[in-house]
């Protein structure tokens, strides 16, 4: 059902790793990145950490794949205009950008807090990497997938932009500015064939949720429909359909991939565990 043979990919923040052993595993970047290859994409690997990218690609290859590397800070429009010209140089066109870049890192230190302590740093940081970031990658990103008839953007954001949260302000913010980005860019180009959606992941077991500790994996699960978090290979596999023929009358959505996280009461979790319910006898 889902082949994306011939079609050429860009997932920025592909390379998930920050140069510290700690950031090694593969995050929903990377992991989206192989699994395109695997169903017949070109990928470029698009990083802020360049050496990190061409690690990520040179894996892919090595398991029968395509893909080159190529670091770019999304920040710097000269960066991610010469980040697409390696796309079509590499390979000729462009069809599908998975805009994934963003500095999670800082959300842990100095950290995002409630609105009257957090730092005009952290707003410059976190939404320039991912709002300023998305919305530069989709510019560059668009005129050359027109070109050849269209493609599948699919931004990155989170169900902290659905929701109020006692701290993740800037973050759950420069989310929100990506849901209405994927509304724009689908109302924008949808006619010329470019299609776009967000993706708006609960939980995953990332390198950098994993700072936050197993009791909040634990809490999360408690309060999401499903026995489990999230794991990379939950959001690649949806990024995959997003971006493949399969969902062409897919766009201008924001996809929640939260295991039922944000569909919840917040009275449930307590409910199942004292069987006290709204409406029980």
């Amino acid at each position: 059902m889902i082949s994306l043979e011939g079609k050429v990919a860009i997932v920025t923040g592909g390379a998930s790793s920050h140069g510290d052993a700690m950031w090694e595993k593969p995050g929903q970047g990377s992991a989206t990145a192989h699994l395109l290859a695997e169903l017949g994409a070109s990928v470029v690997v698009a990083d802020l950490d360049a050496a990190g990218a061409e690690r990520r690609a040179e894996e892919i290859n090595a398991a029968g794949g395509e893909a080159i590397g190529v670091g770019v800070d999304v920040r710097e429009e000269e960066q991610v205009m010469t980040m697409v010209a390696a796309a079509i140089d590499a390979y000729g066109r462009l069809d599908i950008l998975h805009s994934n870049a963003a500095d999670l890192a800082h959300l842990y230190d100095p950290g995002d807090p409630e609105i009257c302590r957090f730092k005009v740093e952290s707003w410059h940081v976190v939404t320039e990497t991912m709002l300023l970031g998305s919305m530069l990658c989709c510019k560059h990103a668009i005129p050359a997938m027109v070109e050849t008839g269209g493609g599948s953007i699919v931004l990155m954001t989170s169900i902290s932009a659905e929701m109020g949260e006692l701290n993740l302000t800037v973050y759950g913010i420069a989310k929100a500015g990506i849901n209405q980005l994927a509304r724009a860019v689908s109302t924008q180009w949808g006619k010329h064939g470019v299609r776009c959606n967000a993706l708006a992941p609960g939980l995953v077991l990332t390198p950098p949720s994993l700072l936050a500790g197993e009791s909040v994996a634990a809490e999360y699960e408690r309060h999401s429909d499903t026995p489990y978090v999230g794991r990379p290979a939950d959001t690649a596999r949806v990024v995959a359909f997003l971006a493949s023929d399969a969902s062409r009358y897919i766009s201008g959505q924001v996809v929640r991939v939260d295991g039922g996280l944000a569909g919840q009461s917040p009275l449930v979790a307590d409910a199942r565990e004292t069987g006290q319910m709204a409406g029980g006898a």
